[in-house]
């Protein structure tokens, strides 16, 4: 006899499931994201300011705040420093020093921290930015740098401490979480701009005991180093915003602390 009663037991939920994750992000996406860091660390610009006079630098720089924007501070933090291990294994001419993946290792999660709507670890990040800014002050002004020089020449890296600290992170970070794309571009900007160069005061502090520089190119540093920064910002945030409409698009599973 046939019964029309609700069927009786347990509710039964379908989930997808993306395995293994760092930090909520899938760890398929970091790997992806590393082999995007392994790949463009074969791209070269040819002159570096910020890493050591006479130095290049590779274009896998420019997406470490995306990495973190996309996978979220620690995820990131894990890609760029992969990526960057293998880059220097397969494109040895891109090697500045043994530092170079703890310099992807900062900027990815402070890409990270920028887009993250609560919490402190931006006073974290803060904190390693002053201590990295005053040893390198110092470090310069033990070579016969003034204090005045040392000052000039970082005056890229100061002001993007300061809007790191203002509201312009703030900012950044919400039009990145817009649906506009007008928005989400200058979101990713601005907020490549100010991790590119509230972090490369830590690569300073990192690589100048290995190269010092002269005075001279101390104050090269002051036009130079913005320009450098301004190609990086350029190409990460061009690169972001495909990258990011495109993920919009087709509905992937977003991580967990992504900023988009």
């Amino acid at each position: 006899m046939a019964s029309n009663a609700a069927p009786q037991g347990e509710e039964r939920k379908v989930r997808r499931v993306m395995g293994v994750a760092i930090d909520g992000a899938p760890i398929v996406y970091v790997v992806i994201w590393a082999a995007v860091i392994v790949a463009l660390s074969f791209v070269i610009i040819p002159v570096s300011v910020v890493l050591g006079v006479g130095k290049a630098f590779p274009m896998s720089q420019a997406v470490y705040p995306l990495v973190g924007i996309v996978l979220g501070p620690w995820a990131g933090a894990v890609a760029a420093v992969v990526g960057r291990l293998i880059g220097l294994a397969f494109a040895p001419l891109t090697a500045t020093g043994p530092f170079s993946p703890l310099v992807g290792l900062v900027v990815a999660a402070a890409g990270g921290i920028l887009v993250e709507k609560r919490g402190s670890k931006w006073l974290l990040a803060l904190g390693v930015f002053a201590a990295a800014f005053v040893a390198y002050i110092g470090l310069g002004m033990s070579r016969g740098i003034s204090l005045g020089l040392a000052l000039r020449s970082t005056w890229v890296n100061w002001v993007g401490v300061l809007l790191w600290i203002l509201p312009t992170r703030r900012l950044a970070r919400d039009w990145i979480a817009s649906p506009d794309p007008t928005r989400l571009l200058a979101g990713l900007v601005l907020g490549c701009w100010i991790v590119n160069t509230s972090c490369y005061i830590v690569a300073n502090a990192l690589f100048y005991p290995i190269t010092p520089w002269t005075a001279p190119q101390w104050e090269l540093l002051a036009v130079l180093s913005p320009a450098e920064h301004l190609i990086r910002t350029i190409v990460g945030s061009t690169l972001g915003l495909g990258v990011i409409l495109g993920l919009r698009a087709i509905g992937l599973v977003r991580p967990t602390k992504a900023g988009y």
